[in-house]
């Protein structure tokens, strides 16, 4: 794995975190309300899932130090679209990733996680306000 594949990898479970974090800072605010609790539970498994890849390939997993800063949401549909722009995110680096990624393991890793982003978060949270 070269140099620039483990940092990606990096990468990847530290935006895998962001997400959580955010959708954490949602619940703790807002309560347990949807889509925020099972997305919640999805980031959680997609942290699993790449600090499984990490473990295989000997990179060393990054701490999660949580949120730079902690946004305020004062109503569910300003959650929602802090959701919305996180998935984007997540999926744009996707992209990035699998451009420079060689494993085809990794790259399932990465197309599954970005596909989940697109087409199963992203349109919960555009729909959720």
């Amino acid at each position: 794995m070269t140099t620039e594949e483990k940092e990606g990898l990096t990468k990847a479970i530290l935006e895998e975190y962001k997400a959580f974090n955010l959708y954490q800072s949602v619940i703790q605010q807002l309560g347990s309300v949807i889509p925020f609790d099972q997305i919640a539970a999805s980031e959680q498994q997609h942290i699993t899932a790449l600090i499984r890849q990490a473990e295989k390939y000997g990179v060393s997993v990054p701490s999660n130090s949580g949120l730079d800063t902690t946004p305020v949401f004062s109503d569910q549909a300003s959650a929602c679209q802090a959701g919305v722009k996180a998935e984007i995110e997540d999926a744009a680096l996707y992209d990035t990733l699998k451009n420079i990624t060689s494993h085809d393991d990794l790259l399932r890793v990465y197309s599954n996680l970005q596909q989940a982003s697109l087409q199963n978060h992203l349109v919960a949270f555009q729909t959720c306000d």
